[in-house]
């Protein structure tokens, strides 16, 4: 049989088609998954994520011991998707599974499964792409774990010394 171009333009064509029957396919499986005890919203693997991005967003210092993933960011995080309105908290699990996921393709393991050097490595990474809505939706999760992580308990008489705007208050 002699290959012709229709040949090849089908063949990517197809390609292309079953990838995004795939990844459509992953997508709507992580859209509504029940919840996992304890957990009024997130499954295992979605808390295990968000506690991993934590440690590797705000790791222990000399200064304040606590890292991320010991001030239970998970739970904040999951008391905080029952605030959102509308999809919101749908999205913001679609984002967590993607992240999670993401490493699969290059470590061929999740990220919350990674060495925490590699997890450090992806977050600068992912948190310096050039892929701007890439970026803002890694900075927007940063952000949103940081408001927990900076009201612990343990880290806000830190916080309050540092900014004199009258943080605490």
């Amino acid at each position: 049989m002699h290959i012709t171009r229709r040949h090849l333009l089908a063949l990517t064509a197809g390609t292309a088609a079953a990838g995004a029957i795939g990844a459509g396919g992953l997508v709507i499986s992580w859209w509504n998954q029940p919840a996992d005890q304890p957990y009024r919203h997130l499954t295992s693997s979605e808390s295990a994520f968000v506690r991993a991005w934590s440690s590797t967003a705000f790791p222990a210092t000399k200064l304040i011991s606590l890292d991320g993933s010991s001030a239970n960011l998970d739970r904040f995080f999951d008391e905080m998707l029952g605030a959102m309105p509308g999809d919101t908290d749908k999205l913001l699990r679609l984002l967590l599974n993607g992240l999670n996921n993401l490493p699969l393709t290059s470590h061929a393991t999740p990220f919350h499964k990674l060495p925490k050097a590699a997890q450090a490595e992806l977050f600068d990474n992912w948190s310096h792409s050039n892929v701007s809505a890439f970026r803002s939706a890694i900075q927007s999760l940063t952000l949103l774990l940081g408001m927990g992580w900076s009201t612990h308990p343990d880290v806000s008489p830190f916080m309050e010394k540092m900014h004199s705007c009258g943080y605490g208050r």
